[in-house]
């Protein structure tokens, strides 16, 4: 009876098949990306443009982002401060804003939010406005539905003064002054561009170590990923911010969802369903904020994880079953769908390679472990090399986008410590999917942002978060120590996972 070595060899190649193809694309965008890419343009209209600012209780970024847009260029612009506080101390801020651009209180408008009460019901509040020639403050009784549901809202407002364009920022991204007539020129170029995403780049100064971890590893997807996926023709992404719409083409396909923790992948998988496209422009750059600390970093990839997997359950048919895609189109779509889902896979196959381990040993000399030995060993070079390609392919793109693009050489000595603070999250992200395929709610998380010389201060994880990641640290260390023990092996994956762990545990 081998159907038990048989069967655990066909998992494990099964797994690293998935492995490959996900390192496949992170290989092909990298290095599609040292190509310049083709990015259609015209001379703009000129239309109006809503330069549109999502807040909810913003107390240190929000004036250096109000600026920021006003140092814009474009001409024909007035910039939206669409804000959901609830804390009274900054409504009189933002109202303040508003005054001081020389807005009056727009009373007699039918523009109102439903708001649920604590009895169950529900009712309507009128949406508080202010407008002047520039300026207009939009803000909410509630934060009901989150920055999808604000955005929501805000269309029928936009809608109602017939404005054509908007560029969406969140509280924190400053926009290169020129931003909005180098998209405008983009997006106006086919019909059937309904949106241009910009680059996003942390602000080059004042960053604490972390921040620099997080910082190469966000950034390369903008200067590498993106910037491949264009090369290449790949369905582009609107990734939160940072971004122009036609609003036609947002209201074409349904506006925002209300209640949705990832709005960017659930709007655009509609776009690219609807045969909509968007481009990514690599040289218009927005300079914003990266989390300070760990725990603010777990807290956002928690509330991207959730988000990334309900809509990888809710469109992953659409996507297989469209006629607007094509073959690569869907699998790349799929890739992005997918993204936040493979530590699920990654979790299952270290806990796999666990059980594996512990079932040589017990069963060492029998005839079922003897024919595993001689199917992996009949494959041992290919698959070895497989497992390093799978590995390295989490830093092809920073080391692109290092050596390549921005040739800052001296971030190569941080690689080690990006790849082991962005393994320590890891049951952060399984946790989060759970959340996201079986659909279980979770609140909406606003990552804390400071200015760099403001910053207060900074809270470590929860300590359950951070006991459970310090016993399945000892676990591992407990585990390979009893590998080696028994085999005589060093066994490499305790490079990667002890370390990572152990960040999680005293972070």
């Amino acid at each position: 009876m081998v159907w038990s070595a048989t069967f655990l060899f066909t998992v494990q190649v099964g797994c690293l098949l998935v492995f490959f193809a996900f390192a496949f694309f992170n290989y092909l965008y990298a290095f599609a990306s040292l190509r310049q890419p083709s990015v259609p343009r015209v001379s703009h209209s000129g239309g109006e443009v809503a330069v549109v600012v999502v807040a909810y209780n913003e107390q240190f970024v929000l004036e250096r982002t109000l600026k920021g847009c006003e140092q814009l260029t474009y001409p024909n612009r007035f910039t939206v401060l669409a804000d959901d506080s609830t804390d009274p101390k900054i409504i009189d801020q933002i109202r303040q804003f508003a005054i001081s651009r020389g807005c009056t209180r727009f009373v007699n408008h039918s523009f109102s939010q439903e708001v649920s009460m604590p009895s169950g019901e529900s009712r309507h509040e009128p949406i508080e406005i202010w407008e002047s020639k520039d300026f207009v403050l939009f803000h909410r009784p509630s934060k009901d539905g989150f920055k999808a549901g604000s955005l929501r809202k805000l269309q029928d407002y936009l809608s109602h003064r017939g404005t054509k364009y908007m560029y969406l920022l969140d509280a924190d991204w400053k926009p290169q002054s020129d931003a909005l007539e180098r998209t405008l020129e983009v997006l106006e170029a086919k019909d059937d561009i309904a949106f241009v995403q910009s680059k996003r780049a942390a602000f080059p100064y004042g960053m604490n170590l972390f921040q620099k971890y997080v910082a190469l590893s966000e950034e390369s997807c903008y200067y590498v990923d993106f910037e491949g996926r264009q090369v290449l023709g790949h369905p582009a992404l609107f990734s939160g911010c940072c971004t122009m719409f036609r609003l036609s083409a947002v209201e074409h396909v349904g506006g925002f969802t209300p209640g949705h923790l990832t709005e960017d992948i659930d709007l655009t998988n509609r776009f690219w369903l609807a045969g909509l496209k968007g481009v990514y422009l690599d040289s218009v750059v927005n300079y914003g904020e990266v989390p300070f600390t760990l725990d603010h970093f777990r807290r956002q990839q928690e509330r991207w994880c959730t988000g990334t997997a309900r809509v990888f359950r809710e469109y992953f048919w659409d996507i297989i079953w469209s006629k607007r895609l094509s073959v690569i189109e869907k699998i790349s779509a799929l890739r992005q769908n997918a993204y936040y889902t493979t530590p699920i896979l990654t979790g299952a196959a270290i806990l796999l390679g666990m059980l594996t381990v512990w079932w040589l040993a017990v069963g060492w000399n029998s005839y079922e472990v003897e024919y595993y030995l001689y199917l992996l060993n009949s494959v041992q070079i290919p698959f070895t090399v497989a497992i390093c390609i799978c590995l390295l392919s989490n830093l092809i793109q920073p080391f692109v986008m290092i050596v390549f693009k921005k040739r800052s050489y001296r971030d190569l000595f941080h690689f080690p410590m990006m790849l082991w603070y962005g393994w320590s999250v890891m049951l952060t992200y399984i946790v989060a999917n759970l959340k996201g395929l079986f659909l279980i709610k979770l609140d909406w998380f606003r990552t804390p942002k400071y200015l760099r010389h403001r910053v207060g201060p900074l809270t470590s994880s929860p300590l359950p978060v951070r006991a459970v990641n310090l016993f399945v640290c000892a676990t591992f260390i407990a585990f390979y120590c009893m590998e080696g023990l028994v085999f005589g092996w060093f066994d490499p994956w305790g490079l990667l996972l002890v370390p990572a762990f152990l960040i999680a545990s005293i972070k």
